[in-house]
């Protein structure tokens, strides 16, 4: 621990005392027109706070494989076991980072090994084994960057270092307006060049003033027959509003296109 905290303190950024640097990396992630302007721009940003090596996925809160995060970790230099080991056996619900991520809004630090874990149970199976292989990687610690999206997505920008958990948090707190402007332009860049659904907006002027009476009406855990008596209309026509509900909100159920509506803030259910 002592080594650690030793090499950490040599190797602390420099970037606090020119913030003016790390300004002029997130306009130029803002005005990126492209991945691979974006990621040497991720890459400057990582030697400012010097924490080298990138992580990048569009949902944290997803454990399912995904080809552009894998894609991006591969070209930062991460080993092949760590990229894979990243998806195994729902690694990303167990996490500490990507559990974080879920209710954090803002930059923070975790570390690679168990004494940040003081009222957890310690890291074991494959989320030690990734942690492990990250520490063999010169890795003590990763600053993450939450993203929230539409539809509940949370995408995750993070920066792994040699720093030990208390210089860490210092980097994410220092360092925080920076890092939410570089997560949040390199993913609104990434969700442009994939083409991701229209914006939640659309989603707003899709329904009629009685469909909207409906779904809100639904979210607050309402019947049909108590909609129906609510707005002063037949049950089949409270049936026929939630068909059309489903279908412009691209759900799969009523269930769905009210968890859909709440995802996107549009209703509220409580």
């Amino acid at each position: 621990m002592a080594a650690r905290r030793a090499k950490a303190r040599a190797e602390k950024p420099t970037a606090l005392a020119d913030p003016a640097a790390l300004q002029d990396v997130s306009v130029e992630l803002l005005g990126a027109g492209g991945l691979g302007s974006a990621e040497a721009a991720l890459g400057r940003l990582a030697g400012l706070i010097a924490m080298p090596r990138a992580i990048w996925t569009p949902d944290a809160a997803s454990p399912l494989h995904d080809a552009a995060a894998e894609s991006f970790m591969r070209r930062q230099g991460w080993p092949a076991e760590i990229v894979s080991a990243m998806w195994e056996g729902g690694v990303p619900l167990r996490m500490p980072l990507n559990i974080r991520c879920r209710f954090e809004h803002l930059p923070f630090a975790i570390s690679l090994y168990d004494e940040h874990r003081k009222h957890r149970a310690p890291y074991s199976g494959e989320q030690k084994r990734v942690a492990v292989m990250m520490r063999a990687e010169g890795f003590n610690s990763v600053v993450v960057v939450p993203v929230r999206l539409p539809y509940a997505r949370i995408a995750m920008l993070g920066f792994a270092g040699p720093q030990v958990l208390e210089e860490a948090k210092e980097i994410a707190a220092w360092a925080a307006p920076h890092l939410l402007a570089a997560g949040h332009a390199f993913t609104a860049l990434h969700e442009r060049l994939a083409r991701r659904p229209p914006a939640p907006e659309a989603h707003r002027t899709a329904l009629t003033p009685r469909e909207w009476d409906c779904l809100s009406l639904a979210a607050q855990g309402f019947r049909e027959a108590e909609i129906a008596a609510e707005n002063g209309i037949k049950p089949t026509t409270v049936r026929y509003h939630m068909d059309n509900i489903v279908a412009k909100l691209g759900a799969r159920s009523r269930a769905h296109a009210v968890a859909v509506a709440a995802q996107l803030g549009l209703v509220r259910t409580a």
